[in-house]
């Protein structure tokens, strides 16, 4: 995740908190972060990369502002300051359905999180956090995703009776086959309210991971929009090809890749109904799959 905190964009409030700007690129197919969590007071920054694209809101708390921004080459970038906690939505229109994310927001706790951190041991995820104080908190909820979309509690932990604010989880994570493993930590007070941390993720030394983890819909209605989640060890790009069943070039796509799990979109038009096939390609990784259209 893409969180950046410079001194220059701090805006100090009354309760000595900083909020944070959190960096989005915008770019082919995809933002990136995809999901992520904030907490009130936070902007989030919108920043193009390439194509042409806009950033929408679908969803956004009562009494939040929705937004609609173009992204491209002559809007650079977009801000949005977070000011209602809850669960705000947003698309490229251009690129829906594929092209969305999604803000976790919640209120900055009094024990609130003064570090966070996800580390490999082992081939075991390590997370580490710290708090301000621990006098109002009821417990940790430690929690971990294979897609960093969905996560489940994985442990849950009560203060220490010495006010220890350092704390450290290790998670054996067993019979897991995913190489990249996302956790985030949440803590709740005793009045029942909750705080999320960033979200960040371990990279576990298992097999080789397939370079292409899903494709869906297969078969695919027209027009055709093909979703894609793929693996990268690293930034770059991977070139998404269609070929006809006959082995006709047709149209190809390329998706900026992340480190860790990616998700794209391939608009593949209003092509004839029938069999065909697409060549992923990343580095020296060369991937076929089968697919239908209606």
């Amino acid at each position: 995740m893409r969180r950046i905190l410079l001194c220059f964009f701090l805006i100090f409030a009354g309760t000595a908190t900083f909020a944070t700007v959190i960096v989005v690129q915008v770019s082919n197919f995809k933002f990136a972060p995809k999901t992520f969590n904030a907490v009130v007071g936070d902007t989030i920054r919108f920043s193009w990369k390439n194509g042409i694209h806009n950033t929408t809101s679908t969803k956004v708390p009562r009494g939040a502002a929705t937004w609609a921004a173009l992204s491209d080459s002559a809007h650079l970038t977009f801000n949005y300051v977070l000011t209602v906690p809850g669960t705000y939505k947003f698309v490229c229109t251009i690129h829906a359905p594929g092209m969305k994310g999604t803000i976790n927001v919640t209120p900055t706790l009094a024990s609130g999180l003064s570090g966070f951190s996800v580390d490999e041991l082992n081939n075991q995820a390590v997370i580490n956090w710290n708090t301000k104080s621990e006098s109002d908190v009821s417990y940790y909820s430690v929690q971990r995703s294979t897609d960093g979309d969905n996560f489940s509690e994985v442990a849950r932990l009560r203060p220490t009776t010495t006010d220890t604010k350092s704390h450290s989880f290790t998670d054996k994570n067993t019979g897991n086959t995913s190489k990249y493993v996302y956790y985030q930590v949440q803590i709740v007070d005793k009045k029942g309210n909750s705080q999320l941390s960033e979200i960040k993720m371990a990279t576990l030394q298992i097999a080789a991971a397939k370079l292409i983890t899903s494709l869906s819909p297969n078969p695919i209605s027209k027009p055709g929009h093909l979703m894609v989640q793929f693996n990268s060890d690293k930034e770059g790009k991977m070139l998404m090809q269609l070929y006809t069943e006959s082995g006709r070039f047709v149209k190809q796509a390329e998706m900026t890749a992340d480190k860790g799990l990616n998700n794209g979109h391939f608009h593949l038009g209003d092509i004839p109904a029938g069999t065909y096939y697409v060549i992923c390609t990343m580095g020296t990784t060369k991937e076929k799959y089968t697919i239908m259209v209606k």
